[in-house]
């Protein structure tokens, strides 16, 4: 049962209790203290560590307006982050094509580019996205993504595919992918887990068929229109985005000025959360980036090793909406570590192992991406878990300002590795990428931990 406080504070509304019951504001120096514990035997169904300033019975928790705000951003995500996770069939193709005189390291930082920016871009839109609202973002975002890859279709050159993808795309898809993971906890409280995985499965969902578009479409008609066809699909997907996607929560113009929140350090809960998600993001685009390059590299069929990464993402989509519902139940922490854990093992015991046989690395393909797809789907609902609901925009764009810096560098280091053992040999690589898993195990446990203390059974 979450702790009671005394007669200055009420107890928060339970699911077994009447709708009518309500709270009333916790106060703030309760908001900075360690957070009540929660177990097993708990009567209560969230998991928060402490209690918000609206109740849990304020969320709408359904309808048709919060659904719809979920499709809205299922549709943001499969434009905004269906681009980066198809970003290794483009290093695969830029490598052996428009870009073959370079290196995968050189290659890389396209990405890399693209995906910090992306993420980084959280820091400036977190605020704005408190202070005006969602259309501000929502709508010069989606037009820079369409833009983005008419230009990648037309570039030939190493600083074209920098500037007119990696610059522009990134800035444009972070102004599309942290509003639509934010707005989702506008809506809902106690399924904000399940909400947000059927969200963020929209980016895996836009992984496996721009893979598989590219696929089909470039024999048949160029690389060129190919991805002139990815932005016209882009291009519907975000005028439904736009249609549908609203806030519910009230402007906060006054907090407009501040963009990283340093004060939410002081929360060692949410510095071992931000390390944790560094690190899993650090590792989490090695696999994404290098798998079709790896399977290029092994002698393996060009159309199959082009299809893995939709394989990956096919993996992904199962694997950001069940651990979505599964945190609801056993604790959004708890999921967290469990399948940060299963990503560091299926590196290690199938990826590395696999060498040029075809079943385990498609084995590891969908299975990694079952268990990777988690960071996307539950880190904004952790972030949220150990934050008051009008600061969850802040906290979130300041979690992925630190988070950025991995994805930034995280490519490039495998990258280097990879060269420096012949550009062959993935051992290095696939190390590096199951220790930073194996560390970001170690925040998020550190984390739970200080919440919980040693509770094995407790759900957080």
């Amino acid at each position: 049962m979450l702790n009671q406080n005394k007669s200055d504070e009420t107890a928060v509304a339970t699911a077994d209790l009447p709708a009518a019951v309500t709270t009333t504001t916790v106060p703030e120096q309760d908001l900075e203290g360690p957070p009540r514990d929660l177990s097993l035997d708990d009567d209560s169904d969230m998991s928060s560590p402490y209690l918000e300033k609206e109740t849990y019975t304020d969320f709408p928790e359904g309808g048709v307006k919060a659904w719809s705000v979920v499709l809205g951003a299922w549709c943001a995500m499969t434009a905004s982050m269906g681009i980066c996770n198809t970003i290794g069939f483009l290093q695969a193709w830029l490598t052996t094509h428009q870009l073959a005189d370079y290196t995968e390291a050189q290659i890389s930082w396209i990405f890399s580019i693209f995906s910090f920016l992306l993420f980084f871009g959280g820091v400036q839109v977190g605020p704005i996205f408190d202070s005006y609202g969602i259309m501000v973002l929502l709508i010069p975002g989606c037009i820079g993504i369409v833009l983005s890859l008419v230009f990648l279709s037309l570039c030939t050159q190493y600083y074209q595919f920098i500037l007119g993808f990696a610059i522009l795309g990134g800035i444009s898809c972070s102004m599309v992918f942290t509003p639509s993971v934010t707005i989702v906890g506008h809506w809902f409280y106690k399924k904000r887990g399940l909400a947000t995985g059927i969200a963020a499965s929209g980016g895996a969902v836009g992984g496996v068929i721009f893979p598989l578009v590219l696929i089909d479409l470039m024999p048949r008609i160029g690389y060129g229109w190919s991805i002139r066809v990815i932005a016209l699909i882009n291009l519907v997907l975000s005028v439904v985005a736009v249609a549908l996607m609203r806030t519910r929560l009230p402007l906060e113009k006054s907090k407009s000025g501040a963009v990283i929140d340093l004060k939410a350090f002081k929360d060692v809960r949410f510095g071992l959360t931000t390390f944790g998600v560094f690190l899993a993001e650090w590792a989490l685009f090695i696999p994404i980036n290098y798998i079709t390059s790896y399977a290029l590299k092994k002698g393996l069929d060009q159309t199959f090793s082009y299809q893995l990464l939709a394989i990956l993402n096919a993996g992904s989509v199962l694997g950001r909406c069940l651990p979505g519902y599964m945190s609801d139940v056993f604790g959004r922490f708890n999921v967290m570590i469990v399948t940060a854990a299963m990503c560091a093992i299926t590196c290690l015991a199938i990826w590395l192992p696999s060498q040029d046989h075809l079943g385990p690395i498609v084995l590891f393909a969908f299975v990694f991406g079952l268990c990777s797809g988690t960071g996307i789907c539950l880190t904004p609902v952790c972030i949220s878990q150990i934050c008051k609901t009008e600061d969850y925009g802040k906290r979130y764009g300041t979690c992925y300002s630190v988070v950025s810096i991995g994805v930034l560098t995280g490519m490039p280091i495998a990258g280097e590795i990879l060269n420096r053992q012949g550009g062959s040999n993935f051992t290095g690589l696939i190390c590096f990428s199951a220790a930073s898993y194996i560390a970001s195990v170690a925040m998020f446990l550190g984390a739970r931990i200080y919440s919980t203390g040693w509770k094995l059974r407790a759900i957080y």
